[in-house]
């Protein structure tokens, strides 16, 4: 992310992001960047995706999501749908301009980019053989 706004008087914020597939329940997140307007996380997540679902990209302080203070938290997001997220594919590193959801107080400052890549694979989502659950698809392996 790039420029960051800075809601605290007196400390920077502990960034990190929240990537979600909405309406699926897939979600990752990355590790917090100690005070920082402009964190990198430099993350690889595999994300499946048919043409209607839709990724939300958010941008939060950790230090207030713990707290239970979560709306306090919020730096700000990026909803992209599949026809975007299709445009961006293979097209290299983007910078997206940050945003507020229209549900939010106007109160909460959103300032800032975060920067994706999105690449294509064009696979199905694996699926596990039926017959054995125990047993991997081919060319898997299993680590501990």
């Amino acid at each position: 992310a790039k420029n960051l706004a800075k809601r605290d008087l007196f400390r920077l914020p502990d960034p990190f992001a929240r990537v979600t597939v909405d309406g699926t329940g897939e979600s990752h997140a990355t590790d917090p960047v100690k005070s920082s307007l402009d964190p990198k996380w430099n993350k690889h997540y595999d994300l499946y995706l048919t043409k209607t679902d839709s990724v939300t990209i958010s941008i939060w302080n950790y230090r207030k999501t713990r707290n239970n203070r979560e709306k306090e938290g919020f730096l700000g997001s990026v909803k992209l749908s599949g026809v975007m997220i299709n445009r961006l594919k293979d097209t290299g590193y983007q910078r997206l301009d940050l945003t507020r959801p229209s549900d939010m107080d106007d109160d909460c400052v959103v300032r800032g980019q975060v920067v994706v890549s999105f690449s294509a694979h064009d696979h199905a989502r694996p699926q596990m053989p039926a017959s054995d659950p125990n047993e991997l698809p081919e060319g898997w392996e299993e680590r501990k």
